[in-house]
């Protein structure tokens, strides 16, 4: 169920009468209960919490990949009582037929659970996880305010980003940053606000920056930051294993810091080249795109994790960020970016899928949904010297 609040609707209309580029934060009568989304027009659209927590589980359950059909009751999905997932089904056979019998015995599943509400941690699986610190995170920072609902969907809930093992990261991720982000953490009851839009958008990068710097050695050991190593994809790729083992290559610090972004409500997605010039002997890269919200639907910024910072190092550290030049990219150049090198970014959205998310280590894998991003990276990057 949503509603709109027409005190705050008159107070928005007035506010904005008077000055432009303003920008509507919702927040909500009391962020245990309800939150707001951003609405047309400036105005806020609240939804109570238990719809909300709904409409996120049916939407990744409509869209689950391929590779999570199989153990989606493990997850803390409840087939039997969602709809039937999207047309991605169809791309595993074996999964379709897992499917079916899932959705039968699901039902015993559900019932079991009614008399024995923890069997095994079933109902309280990584689903529960991420279902709960997403809506804690859409509810505690102002920036979430400003991602459209269906951006925040696609690129803040799903527990997934590519195939990567699934592991249950949000809290520990999530409960790591808090201290950081006190700042900017609001009261539970939060009443609506206007806002600069150019503030609350450098808030966005502001913070994007300051995980990119925290994040290493926060979730590193004492005194030893996470780092970079090559060639550890898919060994070393989820955040939990990067976590454990302190080093990945470039997809696995990458997944780490997307998944760090959406633990506190920022939208982020993997993108990268599968073959540098289109030759698999050249190699390949990933790195993270962050989307800022703005007019004509905002934009996405692409950066790179900048791991191998300790503790005491932040101020001179000079990570990486959402304002950088895209030239002082190492890769981000001319002779790379010549037309032939192809570049991709995750979907988790399954509708009609035309563009798999190709990836080296999986090559003919045809489990994620990809969105082509060569013509931005030649156009951006082939007129870097």
């Amino acid at each position: 169920m949503m509603y709109y609040c027409p005190v705050v609707l008159l107070a928005i209309a007035i506010a904005i009468s008077a000055v432009d580029a303003k920008t509507i934060l919702c927040g909500g009568v009391n962020y245990t209960h309800t939150i707001g989304w951003k609405g047309n027009h400036e105005s806020c659209v609240y939804q109570t919490m238990d719809d909300a927590r709904t409409a996120m589980a049916n939407y990744l359950w409509k869209n689950i990949m391929p590779y999570d059909i199989p153990r989606a009751i493990s997850l803390g999905f409840d087939p039997s009582v969602a709809t039937p997932p999207s047309s991605n089904v169809g791309t595993d056979i074996a999964a379709a037929e897992k499917l079916e019998s899932m959705q039968s015995s699901s039902r015993l599943l559900k019932k079991s659970l009614q008399t024995q509400p923890c069997v095994d941690g079933l109902s309280d699986g990584i689903l529960n996880q991420t279902l709960y610190y997403s809506l804690l995170a859409k509810s505690m920072y102002p920036w979430a305010d400003v991602i459209p609902k269906d951006i925040y969907m696609e690129y803040v809930v799903p527990f997934a980003i590519a195939n990567e093992p699934r592991t249950d990261y949000r809290q520990l991720v999530f409960e790591s940053l808090r201290e950081s982000l006190k700042t900017w953490e609001r009261p539970s009851i939060y009443q609506s606000q206007i806002f600069e839009e150019d503030d609350i958008h450098q808030t966005i990068k502001e913070v994007v920056k300051l995980i990119n710097t925290r994040l290493w050695s926060i979730l590193g050991r004492p005194n030893k930051p996470i780092v970079f190593q090559a060639g550890l994809t898919p060994r070393i790729y989820d955040p939990l294993s990067v976590i454990a083992y302190g080093h990945s290559s470039c997809t696995g610090l990458a997944v780490l810091l997307i998944s760090a972004l959406r633990s506190v409500g920022i939208a982020a997605r993997l993108a990268g080249t599968p073959a540098w010039y289109g030759d698999d002997e050249k190699g390949n890269h990933s790195w993270v795109e962050v989307y800022v919200p703005g007019e004509d639907g905002g934009k996405w910024i692409f950066l790179e994790p900048s791991p191998g910072i300790a503790e005491g190092d932040e101020d001179t550290a000079n990570a990486d960020d959402l304002d950088r030049n895209p030239c002082k990219r190492w890769f981000c150049k001319s002779d790379r970016f010549n037309g032939s090198t192809h570049v991709f970014a995750t979907l988790y959205t399954r509708s009609e899928p035309s563009v798999f998310y190709p990836m080296a280590w999986g090559v003919g894998d045809k489990g994620v949904i990809g969105l082509d991003r060569s013509e931005y990276y030649n156009s951006l990057c082939g007129a870097c010297p």
